[in-house]
Formats: structure tokens, C-alpha cells, sequence
């Protein structure tokens, strides 16, 4: 019996453990599978924010795309497309005119809707503010993000250098000279062994048959060589200074400068193409012009207010209405009479200029900019060095004498009247120094469209054949009360006119101004400083003696209060929420 009965005891012992074991099993499968529905709610719910995400960044990327095709060379006025979004009925299309934007992604879906009143555009400065709302849905689980994307221009990259030329760049000659970064669309070519006190770039561009090769030799100056050398309107050095104890503490302190010369000379071939923009269309401009009350003055007088050729045949330099310089401007400034401007003014023709400049403000020209002599700063920026207090120096600067000129179709240095100017420079206008381009289509008004050029697809695209030295379909004045064909690099005015009031090319030996051009900048002159930029798609300049090139920092931290041409920035987000 007691055999029997330690039996039945180790029997219900054995019972109680399964018991317990299962009841521990159930237990730790039910927590299993709980933490697994848990762990299966939270996946879903980061698959479903994630799908919300993607679709916020779906829109604001085909938005972008849609808008860039539209506008290849967008201008302010242009973003009033942006309002058309909030117009677009919400039952086709909740978002805008374009691909369906609900879609099936691996186990979720996801929607964005673009809610009523959720587009604030400002077609004066160039902006527009879209609000996406996006839901994500995975099994049930829904995540919504809310985000204000911005799309805006911003200053070009091509004002961040001294020279920066859409075709191949060239420096032949040991009298070159550049104080700053320089960089072409092409390959970059040496010769003579110019001066470059900078970073050198060149690009791959199979429109041009280009590897972005750097080829022949530069030099370039030590800190040291380059604060003893280089011109006072020449950009620092980094550092400024070298380390002092300016506060008697002990302690010596540094002085950086990130957009200075460091003392290299780095070659960086094979870069991606810097998209060059375009001056397109420019009501924008116009609008601006008279929106900031822009103006040119000399002597007291007012010559443009904001825009001058916005009335029908405003008289040009001959004084007489219904001529071929109509909507053209002449300006001659002296140190006693200086030319003043102040703000941003649209000159629709051709803008003929030289002298003393006060004030600050860039003239928009509807045709060619012709420098007919030394444009001279009343009160230039100057950049000390050494520089113990760098900071104090830009405020300084950001109050000094700035010009702008920027041109639809060439800036022209010189009497492109005399001989020698053609002898000198109208080889390089015209291929194979030159090659056919794509244009906006607002500067077939300038005779620019010249090839009937179609793609691959049947699509006509306006294109420019190179060569400037050909008749671009306009007329001049002949000096006898009527008219002539005229080239590209022409201005509308007289031969007589232009040779009376321009200085021998060899003479023309200072330009103050950052200059830009849809096409050319060419010309012939003498023992050259440009204290400013020179951007152009092509470059043609035939010097005497030497030519320096001193990068005004301003461009590029200032363009956009300059108004310089601009580019579409990539979309920004501005605020986001997520539920």
C-alpha cells in the first residue's frame, strides 16, 4: 500500500506540473502573441508614416518638375501658375492637373490632397507656399502628414565666380590675371601661364563635345604675395589676418574668411554642368523696377523712371521718336556729374555707358549693353590686407557703389565701329570659336532663332547658330535720317554717333559693374581691371597689355538684393506636422 500510495502521489505531482507548465505556456503565448500584434501595429504604423512621407515628397517633386517644364527660365510673375492648384476641382485631382496620386505601395496605400486656401503665391519676389496633406494607410493603421513645401528662386551659382563663360573658358596669356574662383560649361585652356588666384572648374558637356578637361599650365600667388599685389577691390585672403592678440588678453585670434583666397590655385576637372539661367521674359523685372520706384539720374534730372520704352517710341539718343534708337539710352558719367542709380530700372533697347556710377541698382537691357569707356565707382568696395576686423569691412562694403548689368542680348566693350575692333574681335564671334545654343524663346524678338531647329521628337526648340557677326533681322541708323541692317554685337544707334562718343579701345582700362549676358561678352580694350563678374555664354576679349579679373564678393552675398538673374531652387520644406 505505501507503494501504491507514493504512486498515486508522484501521479498528481505530474499532473500539477503540466497543469502549471500550461498554464505558463498560455500565458507566455498570449504575451507572445500580444508584443507580436503590438510589434505588427507599430510596423504598420512606420510603413504607414513612411508611405506618408513618400507621397508628400511624390507631389512636391512632380510639382517641381511640372512647374520646371513649364517655365524653363521662370521669373517671378510666372509662380502665379501655383494658383491654379487651388482651382483644380477636388473630385478629378485633389493635388493639381497632372499623374492620378493615390497608389498602391507593397501592403499600404496613400493619398495626398491639397486642402482649400492651401497656395500662397508672391509673384513680385518669385515664391509660392503649397500645403500637402498626406495619408498613409497599412492594414487599417492610418498616419497623416501636413507640410508647407516652398518654391522660390534663388541667386545663381554663376555669380560665385570671377569668370564664368557657358562655353569653353579660355586664358591666353601670361598678362591674365583672376582674383577669384573661374569656371566653364566646357573644357578650360591655358596659355602663357596667366595669374589664377583661385579655384579653376571645368565641366563635362556632350552638347559641346567637352570631358571638362583642364589643359596648360597657371600659376598663382602665396597669401603673402597675394596681400602685397593684389588691388585694394580684390576679395581677401582666408584667414584675413594673420593670428594676433588685437585684445591684449594673451590670447592670439583668428580671422576666417571662408570666401577668400587661402593661398591654392585647385583644378577640378570633369564637373557636372552649372546651369547657366537665362534673362527671359521681362515684365517681372518691370514689375520690380516699379515697385521699388528704380530710377536713373544725372545732374538732379531723372533720364529713366523705372522703365524706359514702356510708352510707345520714347525718343533714344537722336531725340527723335519713330528711329531705329528708339527705347536706347546713352549715359556718360563725369566725377563732377556722376551717373546715379538707385534700385533695379529696365531699359528696353540698347544701353550705351561710361563714367563715374554712384549710388546702387542694375539696369535690366532689353538688347546689348555697350561699354564705351572706363566705368568707374564713385566709392568702390576696397577689401584691406591684412584685415584684423573683416566683419566690419563688408558692412562697410554692403553701403558702397554697386552696378549691375545684365542683357538679353551682348555686353560690347569698345568702338566696334573702327577696323581694328573688327580686325581683333569678330573672329571669335563666330564659329568654330563659337557653337550653336538653345535660347529662350524670348529672345527671338533679338533675332536669336535662327536655325528652325526640331529635336529628335518633331519638337521645334529656339536655337542660335553662333555666329554674331551676322545681321540679326533688326536695323540701326544710318546717320542720314534713316535706317541699315545690324549685327549682334551692333547697338541701334549710328556708326557716326557710337565712334564720336567712345573711347579708343586701347584707352578702356577700368569696369567697374557685375556683369551678365544671355550671349556674348566680347570686345576690344587696353590694360583691363574688372572689379565685379563677367557671365556670359560666350566670351570674346582682345586685350592690350594685361587684364585683371577682381571677383566683388557682393555678387554673391548680396545678388539677391541686387536682383541679379536667378534659378529655381529645389523645393524646401517649411513646416511639418505628422499624426
Amino acid at each position: 500500500m505505501l507503494l501504491k500510495d507514493r504512486k498515486g502521489v508522484i501521479l498528481i505531482t505530474c499532473y500539477l506540473v503540466i497543469v502549471i507548465l500550461l498554464i505558463l505556456g498560455s500565458a507566455f503565448l498570449l504575451r507572445s502573441t500580444s508584443e507580436k500584434r503590438i510589434a505588427e501595429r507599430e510596423k504598420n504604423s512606420i510603413q504607414a508614416f513612411y508611405l506618408a512621407e513618400a507621397g508628400i515628397d511624390k507631389i512636391a517633386k512632380e510639382l517641381y518638375t511640372t512647374f520646371q517644364g513649364s517655365f524653363p527660365t521662370p521669373i517671378p510673375a510666372d509662380f502665379s501658375w501655383f494658383n491654379g492648384l487651388d482651382d483644380a476641382p477636388r473630385s478629378e485631382n485633389p493635388a493639381y492637373a497632372g499623374p492620378p496620386i493615390n497608389a498602391l505601395l507593397g501592403e499600404g496605400t496613400y493619398s495626398v490632397v491639397l486642402p482649400v486656401g492651401g497656395v500662397s503665391v508672391d509673384t513680385l519676389t518669385g515664391q509660392a507656399d503649397v500645403t500637402l496633406e498626406s495619408s498613409g494607410n497599412v492594414n487599417n493603421i492610418t498616419r497623416t502628414v501636413r507640410s508647407v513645401i516652398r518654391y522660390s528662386l534663388e541667386p545663381s551659382r554663376v555669380f560665385e565666380y570671377a569668370y564664368f563663360v557657358n562655353n569653353f573658358g579660355w586664358f591666353w596669356g601670361g598678362g591674365i590675371t583672376g582674383n577669384g574662383d573661374i569656371r566653364s560649361n566646357g573644357d578650360f585652356s591655358f596659355g602663357g601661364n596667366p595669374t589664377v588666384n583661385g579655384d579653376i572648374y571645368a565641366c563635362t558637356n556632350p552638347d559641346l563635345g567637352a570631358n571638362g578637361d583642364i589643359t596648360g599650365n597657371s600659376m598663382n600667388k602665396t597669401i603673402a604675395q597675394y596681400r602685397n599685389q593684389a588691388d585694394d577691390e580684390a576679395r581677401p585672403t582666408d584667414p584675413t589676418a594673420d593670428p594676433q592678440d588685437i585684445d591684449g588678453d594673451g590670447i592670439d585670434e583668428e580671422f576666417p574668411y571662408p570666401d577668400g583666397y587661402d593661398g591654392n590655385s585647385e583644378r577640378f576637372p570633369n564637373q557636372e554642368v552649372l546651369e547657366m539661367p537665362y534673362l527671359g521674359n521681362l515684365q517681372s523685372y518691370r514689375n520690380l523696377a516699379v515697385s521699388e520706384g528704380g530710377t536713373i539720374s544725372q545732374g538732379g534730372a531723372v533720364l529713366v523712371n523705372a522703365v524706359y520704352g514702356d510708352e510707345a517710341a520714347e525718343a533714344g539718343p537722336d531725340g527723335v521718336s519713330g528711329t531705329p534708337d528708339d527705347d536706347c539710352v546713352v549715359l556718360n558719367g563725369t566725377a563732377a556729374n556722376p551717373i546715379v542709380i538707385s534700385g533695379p530700372v529696365v531699359v528696353e533697347g540698347d544701353v550705351i555707358i561710361r563714367g563715374v556710377v554712384r549710388g546702387q541698382g542694375i539696369i535690366y537691357s532689353g538688347r546689348n549693353t555697350h561699354i564705351i569707356g572706363d566705368i568707374t565707382y564713385e566709392t568702390p568696395p576696397a577689401w584691406p590686407k591684412p584685415d584684423t576686423n573683416p566683419s566690419a569691412t563688408d558692412t562697410v562694403n554692403e553701403t558702397r557703389t554697386f552696378l549691375g548689368l545684365a542683357s538679353k542680348g551682348n555686353v560690347i566693350i569698345g568702338d566696334y565701329t573702327r577696323n581694328d575692333w573688327k580686325t581683333n574681335v569678330t573672329n571669335y564671334l563666330k564659329p568654330p570659336f563659337t557653337q550653336a545654343y538653345d535660347i529662350d524663346h524670348t529672345d527671338a524678338v533679338n533675332g536669336y532663332d535662327t536655325d528652325g531647329y526640331f529635336d529628335g521628337e518633331g519638337t521645334y526648340v529656339c536655337r542660335f547658330d553662333g555666329n554674331y557677326t551676322n545681321n540679326d533681322g533688326g536695323v540701326k541708323d544710318n546717320g542720314a535720317g534713316g535706317s541699315t541692317n545690324r549685327r549682334y554685337y551692333e547697338s541701334s544707334l549710328s556708326d557716326d554717333l557710337v565712334n564720336s562718343i567712345s573711347a579708343p579701345s586701347n584707352q578702356i582700362r577700368r569696369i567697374d559693374a557685375v556683369s551678365y549676358t544671355n550671349h556674348a561678352f566680347s570686345g576690344r580694350v587696353g590694360a583691363l581691371d574688372v572689379n565685379g563678374t563677367i557671365v556670359c555664354r560666350d566670351e570674346a576679349i582682345v586685350y592690350s597689355g594685361s587684364i585683371t579679373m577682381n571677383y566683388d564678393l557682393r555678387a554673391k552675398t548680396k545678388g539677391q538684393d541686387f536682383n541679379l538673374p536667378r534659378v529655381l531652387a529645389l523645393p524646401q520644406i517649411i513646416s511639418w506636422e505628422e499624426n
